[in-house]
């Protein structure tokens, strides 16, 4: 892909800018100002699908920009025939307009025929997907005592970043209920250890997806009575992994050497891989999860262990009253568990 003006604007050149007064410098800084409209992420996002609509417009020898509907209705079309994901075909359409919209031109995604394409798509290739299965106190339990090998030192401190940063990532999912993008974003000073009145963790999420006035969340996540489960003690010992020195991302890229980048988080595409690949060591099947299953395992045995959905919300930090449920997994498994754990309580 080619510069983007997103990318090629920089907060440097706004700055040079900032006492010129000419329409061309004003037309300069808008394009800047929309480029920063979305997150990070799902400009990461964008980039990688709208190479698809570049090699299209680049092989038939037309223009990105400036041409009607017609072949972006082509480039789409063709996208579904040949890979079958609504999914996609959403993604590269708001990436389009996204580009669209910085260069101020007139959205082709709007024309009433992309509209009526979209409705074909659907009702040619409904999307039956299943829900991904969240991740159990069973198989996060697996995965300390994978992390807690003796081949892997002690406390861990020999394994590698990439499994560490897996399993902390996909513990603070499930015992925060945070997002992906909310765990990925966590730098060092983010995460604070209290020891009173017993020992914790406060979190503090910064600019997620429900934070609509970037107020920020707080999380706090307990310690547990078993040292080798406990989400506190996991975290203590990843801060020991990481050194004392280190005070960027803590679900960082990492180099070659096993090195963590502190500037850099690792990429959706990347994290997936990784959980996917841990997963299928642990002799689960990597099909059935997914970057929603931690947070998806953490509400679920909240609900298990009687917390109500209006309490869900406020940990979740969900603005929705309806959200909360749709991560309650009720499949026959999970509800069998649930009676199992209602029986405890009753008889204790």
């Amino acid at each position: 892909m080619d510069d983007r003006i997103s990318e090629s604007c920089s907060s440097s050149d706004v700055v040079a800018l900032e006492y010129e007064s000419s329409l061309s410098a004003g037309l300069y800084i808008s394009q800047y100002y929309l480029s920063k409209s979305v997150r990070d992420s799902t400009k990461q996002q964008y980039n990688r699908v709208y190479e698809i609509l570049a090699a299209f417009c680049q092989e038939n020898g037309i223009p990105e920009f400036g041409a009607d509907h017609k072949q972006l209705a082509a480039c789409l079309s063709l996208v579904m025939l040949r890979d079958g994901s609504y999914s996609k075909v959403v993604m590269l359409s708001s990436a389009i307009a996204h580009e669209y919209r910085v260069r101020m031109l007139p959205l082709p995604t709007v024309h009433e025929t992309i509209s009526l394409l979209f409705r074909g798509f659907r009702n040619e290739h409904p999307q039956m997907r299943a829900p991904k299965s969240p991740i159990t106190e069973d198989i996060l339990s697996k995965m300390y005592f994978h992390l807690y090998r003796p081949v892997n030192g002690r406390d861990g401190l020999r394994a590698s970043l990439v499994l560490w940063r897996t399993i902390w990532r996909v513990s603070m999912e499930y015992h925060t209920l945070g997002r992906f993008s909310d765990i990925v974003k966590l730098q060092r000073k983010d995460v604070l250890y209290k020891s009173s009145p017993s020992p914790h963790l406060q979190i503090l999420f910064q600019g997620g997806k429900n934070d609509q006035y970037s107020e920020g969340s707080e999380r706090i996540v307990a310690s547990n009575i078993n040292e080798e489960i406990c989400p506190v003690k996991l975290t203590l010992n990843y801060f020991q992994f990481l050194g004392p020195s280190f005070s960027g991302c803590l679900v960082p890229l990492c180099t070659a050497k096993n090195v963590p980048n502190p500037v850099k988080p690792v990429p959706y595409s990347s994290a997936l891989s990784d959980l996917k690949k841990l997963l299928q060591s642990l002799g689960c099947d990597p099909k059935l999860y997914g970057e929603h299953s931690g947070k998806r395992g953490g509400a679920t045995a909240a609900a298990a262990h009687g917390v109500t959905e209006s309490q869900l919300k406020r940990l979740g930090g969900w603005r929705s009253d309806v959200m909360p449920s749709k991560y309650v997994d009720l499949s026959l498994s999970s509800r069998i568990s649930m009676s199992q754990l209602f029986k405890k309580k009753n008889s204790q």
